[in-house]
C-alpha cells in the first residue's frame, strides 16, 4: 500500500505542477513583456519583439495594420 502512494505522489505531483503553470499561463496578456511558456515578449529600442524558444527565431510584433507595436501600447 505505501508503494502505490509512492507511485500515485511520483505521477500526481508534476501533474499538479504543470496544471497550475497552464493556469497562470492563461490568465496573462499574450503581449506583456517577460517570460510566457513557448516564448518571451522583449521590448528593445522602442519595438517589441517575441523570441520563439529554442532557438527558432526573433518576430516582432506587428498591429492589425502592418505597423510595428510600440513598448507601452496595447496592440490592435
Amino acid at each position: 500500500m505505501k508503494i502505490l502512494r509512492n507511485v500515485l505522489l511520483l505521477i500526481g505531483t508534476p501533474i499538479f505542477l504543470l496544471y497550475i503553470a497552464v493556469k497562470c499561463e492563461q490568465g496573462k496578456d499574450p503581449y506583456e513583456p517577460g517570460m510566457h511558456f513557448s516564448y518571451s515578449i522583449e521590448c528593445e529600442n522602442g519595438f517589441v519583439y517575441k523570441s520563439l524558444d529554442h532557438r527558432r527565431g526573433t518576430i516582432q510584433v506587428l498591429n492589425s495594420d502592418g505597423t510595428p507595436l510600440k513598448c507601452g501600447e496595447k496592440i490592435y
